[in-house]
């Protein structure tokens, strides 16, 4: 039978696998793995948050407008945005609905392939995503960079540089 404190973690974190069970993260990975995904978890909530509250936008409405500032013309195949953002097309066309309702990009049709559709970003939607990278950006420097020690930000770039090779240099 599992001691209490084992139950009651179990049962109170999703990620943990009683002792019943085969497989196990020594108690250092368990501490590594739950504090990656609360922490993720607990940051993106605290984002959104307040980017909604700020600028009517979720994080994935500001990767979308900042993709596309990014972009060639600032215009990019609804596929090409899905596939760059690591989400679904059918998400990627419900945020886009919402920003086109508000102006801050438009459907276009493409040039090269009459079935596929274009978003093209707006004066109006540069004019927003500015505004709201700028409350992003100050909020993950308060939320995150300024609980850690220069020593930890650094033992985290090279774990993150490590497990994804590239992933700064290539984010475009």
């Amino acid at each position: 039978m599992p001691s209490p404190s084992t139950s009651n973690v179990a049962s109170a974190c999703p990620h943990v696998i009683g002792e019943e069970r085969l497989a196990r993260f020594s108690e250092l990975e368990t501490e590594v793995w739950i504090g990656l995904l609360e922490t993720h978890k607990r940051l993106t909530r605290a984002l959104n948050a307040e980017l909604e509250a700020e600028h009517g936008l979720t994080l994935s409405a500001v990767e979308l407008l900042g993709r596309l500032s990014a972009a060639e013309n600032q215009v990019l195949r609804l596929t090409d945005l899905a596939e760059r953002t690591g989400l679904s097309l059918s998400r990627v066309s419900r945020i886009v609905d919402t920003l086109e309702a508000r102006g801050l990009v438009e459907r276009r049709l493409c040039p090269n392939d009459g079935r596929a559709r274009n978003a093209g970003l707006t004066k109006a939607g540069a004019e927003v995503l500015e505004a709201a990278q700028a409350t992003h950006f100050a909020g993950v420097q308060e939320k995150f960079f300024a609980q850690l020690e220069p020593s930890e930000l650094a033992a985290l770039a090279a774990v993150f540089g490590r497990l994804v090779p590239g992933a700064a240099t290539s984010c475009t």
